[in-house]
């Protein structure tokens, strides 16, 4: 692909603005092969891994071709007997557990004895419900409350607050992610950046960045005009990966999240609380979980390199016994750091508030 790629040198963190860094190793686009060599430096003070030379913010674009998955249309929600019985354990969940009474009047799980053991016996059923995200990211219920998800893609995301009840608004910067999302999904998507449109003062009680913050040129800015914007007793929900994740220090140039060059900056826990605190938030919660998934992608890097061999190996499909076999204990040595208290999953999870 013939194009003229833009770059700029960083000379200080653009976390925490610290000039301390060490030079980690260069990389490519390993996912979709297009030109250009980066480098991958380490502040010494937050931690944070960023690229510098990286594409300028003119050139950024280029990098996410028409067939970037997170700008698809994801199949729609099946039909059936099945999912409605699923439907009725979600509203029976989420009336029960997690007290949100707009669904009172929604089909539930009857008679109400069973409805409820079904809510407190079973902990998978209740992550389920969340739509799997973990507890402490799932939103609290707010009459009339209104979220906004930054970086949206299509708007899925949005489906699932809908349900919920909350008035959603999406701002991406792909018009033909936008576009999807009004036109087939319904949901408010502003077209551009945060930063392009201005929302009110304390105005959202839940604001959400799922895999955005790694993408930006200026995390501190556009964290403060989500402070400005947020609802005083709102929440800042963030999924990013996870520099401290057991598979960086395994497979270190090949792990997938690197994703050089549209990931712009990888965080640890403490960029992440230092990021906060200097855009006037807190950090009030943080977890790591592992991705199996992340784990095979690696490895299929790690087979590249060595072989220079550039056959897409799907999730599992291509892999040997062994390496699959690999794969899980790899996995398995995850969780159990993850149990013991370390930060070493794949994705890190924040909540942000107001100071």
């Amino acid at each position: 692909m013939d194009m003229k790629i833009e770059t700029e040198e960083l000379s200080v963190c653009p976390v925490c603005g610290s000039m301390k860094k060490e030079f980690l190793f260069k990389n490519t686009d390993r996912l979709h092969g297009i030109s250009g060599e980066f480098g991958l430096t380490q502040c010494r003070n937050c931690k944070a891994v960023y690229l510098s030379p990286r594409p300028s913010i003119k050139s950024l674009p280029l990098y996410y071709p028409d067939d970037y998955p997170p700008h698809q249309l994801n199949p729609l929600r099946p039909s059936g007997f099945l999912q409605r019985i699923k439907e009725h354990l979600r509203n029976t969940i989420i009336y029960n557990r997690y007290h949100y009474k707009n669904f009172q009047h929604k089909p539930r799980i009857e008679p109400h004895i069973l409805g409820t053991f079904l809510t407190y016996m079973f902990f998978f059923f209740a992550e389920r419900a969340r739509y799997h995200l973990p507890k402490a990211l799932f939103p609290p219920y707010i009459k009339d409350g209104k979220a906004l998800d930054i970086g949206c893609g299509a708007g899925h995301f949005l489906i699932i607050l809908k349900d919920l009840g909350l008035k959603v608004y999406g701002v991406e910067p792909s018009e033909k992610a936008a576009n999807i999302g009004r036109e087939k999904l319904g949901v408010d998507i502003k077209t551009g950046t945060l930063l392009d449109h201005k929302f009110p003062d304390n105005y959202f009680h839940f604001i959400t960045m799922n895999h955005v913050l790694e993408h930006l040129h200026n995390p501190v800015e556009v964290l403060s005009e989500a402070n400005r914007i947020l609802h005083p007793n709102g929440m800042l929900r963030i999924q990013t990966p996870n520099i401290d994740a057991y598979g960086y220090k395994r497979f270190w140039k090949n792990w997938f999240p690197i994703d050089t060059p549209r990931h712009l900056i990888i965080y640890s826990k403490q960029s992440i609380a230092g990021l906060a605190d200097k855009t006037g938030l807190k950090l009030k919660a943080f977890s790591t979980t592992h991705t199996r998934s992340v784990l095979y992608r690696s490895l299929e890097y790690e087979i590249r390199d060595k072989n220079n061999n550039y056959k897409d190996f799907g999730t599992t499909g291509q892999y040997t016994f062994s390496q699959k076999l690999f794969i899980n204990a790899l996995d398995l040595y995850e969780r159990m750091l993850i149990l013991s208290g370390k930060d070493a999953g794949e994705e890190l999870q924040a909540v942000l508030a107001k100071k």
